[in-house]
């Protein structure tokens, strides 16, 4: 699972995702920012271009 999700109102790229269903995503707006939540926590967005 890879891409962009929203968590708490928040944009956060997926870093890496475990067998249990808990993944690691971080904060787009600040790298330090990283949280461990179950996949059932956050909604996948789509895949929209940034420049």
């Amino acid at each position: 699972m890879s891409g962009n999700v929203l968590y708490k109102g928040k944009v956060f790229k997926i870093l890496f995702c475990y067998d249990t269903g808990y993944c690691e995503i971080r904060d787009i707006y600040n790298v330090f920012k990283v949280e461990l939540v179950h996949n059932s926590q956050f909604t996948m967005l789509e895949d929209i271009c940034t420049h």
